[in-house]
């Protein structure tokens, strides 16, 4: 089923997404967005996400060593997945563009879901420690 979005939207998604991106990278630029983790709070455990906010933080200061230490899982899936997503966007933005929408396999969506959850259980062991947020 194709989506088609009327102009005010997709002008509405063409100008607020971008805008937010850059407000959110200023935010993070400026040390101002500092978002604790509930599931670290309530478990002690690390969760797959656990420093995807530091690792932003530093990738936009040009730090992308510090920033793979701090989550690497922004790095396996975030790149493939934030090169579907910017693809999508185009999509529906500029549709005479003539994209075709993405379809993703059953075998990547599962493999997908467990390399996160690999991920997420291999963090919290202490042989594994250099996987948790540096």
């Amino acid at each position: 089923m194709e989506t088609r979005l009327k102009r005010w939207q997709r002008i509405a998604l063409g100008a607020g997404l971008p805008a937010a991106v850059i407000f959110v990278c200023v935010l993070l630029y400026r040390g101002l967005w500092n978002v604790p983790c509930p599931y670290l709070a309530l478990t002690g455990l690390y969760c797959p996400g656990c420093g995807t906010g530091r690792a932003l933080k530093a990738l936009v200061h040009g730090r992308i060593g510090e920033s793979f230490r701090y989550n690497s899982m922004l790095y396996i899936l975030g790149i493939p997945f934030g090169g579907i997503l910017i693809h999508e966007y185009l999509r529906l933005v500029f549709p005479g563009m003539g994209l075709r929408p993405v379809c993703l396999g059953r075998r990547v969506e599962l493999g997908s879901l467990t390399v996160i959850v690999l991920y997420w259980i291999l963090r919290n062991i202490p042989a594994f420690s250099f996987l948790a947020p540096a």
